[in-house]
């Protein structure tokens, strides 16, 4: 299973999402979201 490392953070995301494109998500709770130039890194917070 590929991770997804957050460049801005470098904490590990449960999704990115590359510029120029679109996504929805589903969830409980609370979500930090870090754009960087090749993206989006979703974040869950506890």
């Amino acid at each position: 299973m590929t991770t997804n490392v957050c460049p801005t953070c470098e904490e590990e995301a449960f999704r990115h999402v590359p510029l120029g494109e679109t996504t929805s998500i589903d969830t409980i709770g609370s979500v930090k979201i870090c754009v960087t130039e090749d993206g989006a890194y979703f974040h869950g917070t506890r």
